[in-house]
């Protein structure tokens, strides 16, 4: 870019930006034009036979601003997830539509592949999870077989969501808060069984995260959850963004895992229990199933998430 060019486009974003408590990333000299993804790590936690796969993005402004911690968004699924989530918090930081973020992103490697979509069970549901309830959704199962799962089969007998939970805060976490410059400021982002656990980890485990964004996922014991904690507690300090897509229910399979039906019902539990510090918000997608519902639910979670720290970037950029 000659030097006419980089004065123009600078004269654009400082008059967009004149007003600005903080300015946008772009305007950081000596920052990158896009976050920084760094090579895959291992980790295993303890009472696993195998390593988990760390996937880590850093701000753009990381290395030019090297007295600045970041909040930290923690992402399910790691390496199906880990490209989607990083451009969208890379283009909405840019926007300053939410502050910048490291994003940390946790699973099985790309390569596994069917062999780590199904060690997500084994990580994403707690003990006392439960799967098909008595009716016409077992029914259902049993006649489909879907997925070759025997629906009468307790699939959840040796999950170690607990297990997992406690590797995320207790033993990730510093791990990485040692090597990269970590706010204490921590979200947790996850989709359909990654859904389950991130509404798991807010009620099992409160203010092991501050923020937190549920995406088409529960399962029974997340309802048991949700009342166990309310008999005990008058408050929940936390962000919740909760969504679905309207089109799920329109599916066998996803009908009968009543994914819409409990997480509605899970929010709309939340929501009646009147948390003075629980910021909560639910969103039902027009037209979206269980795929194309994602990026939005990312998006659209991402702004509401932090939408009490990006309103000190006010206004964004167009």
């Amino acid at each position: 870019m000659n030097a006419r060019i980089r004065a123009t486009a600078a004269a654009c974003l400082l008059a967009c930006c004149a007003a600005w408590g903080q300015p946008n990333q772009l305007l950081v000299e000596g920052a990158h034009y896009a976050m920084t993804q760094l090579p895959a790590m291992r980790f295993r936690a303890e009472g696993y036979d195998y390593d988990h796969e760390v996937l880590v993005a850093l701000p753009a402004t990381y290395d030019a601003l090297p007295d600045k911690r970041y909040p930290v968004l923690w992402v399910m699924d790691g390496a199906l997830l880990f490209d989607m989530t990083v451009g969208l918090v890379g283009f909405y930081a840019a926007g300053n539509r939410i502050p910048e973020l490291i994003v940390v992103a946790v699973g099985h490697p790309r390569e596994e592949g069917l062999a780590g979509l199904a060690k997500r069970t084994v990580d994403l549901f707690p003990p006392g999870s439960s799967g098909w309830e008595p009716g016409p959704a077992l029914d259902y199962m049993r006649e489909e077989a879907q997925w070759g799962v025997d629906p009468d089969a307790d699939i959840f007998a040796n999950v170690k969501g607990d297990a997992f939970l406690a590797f995320l805060v207790d033993r990730l976490r510093p791990a990485l808060a040692e090597r990269y410059r970590m706010a204490d400021d921590h979200a947790l982002l996850g989709h359909s069984a990654g859904g389950a656990f991130t509404g798991y980890a807010l009620l099992g485990r409160p203010g092991g995260f501050d923020r937190y964004i549920i995406g088409s996922g529960t399962n029974r014991l997340s309802l048991t959850l949700e009342a166990d904690y309310a008999a005990g507690h008058d408050d929940l300090p936390a962000r919740v963004f909760v969504g679905a897509g309207d089109l799920e229910v329109n599916n066998l399979p996803m009908s009968a895992q009543r994914i819409v039906s409990r997480t509605v019902l899970f929010a709309e539990n939340l929501l009646l229990r009147r948390y003075p510090s629980l910021a909560l918000q639910t969103r039902l997608y027009r037209d979206r199933d269980h795929f194309d519902v994602l990026p939005i639910i990312i998006g659209d979670g991402l702004k509401w998430a932090y939408a009490d720290a990006a309103a000190e970037l006010e206004p964004p950029l167009y």
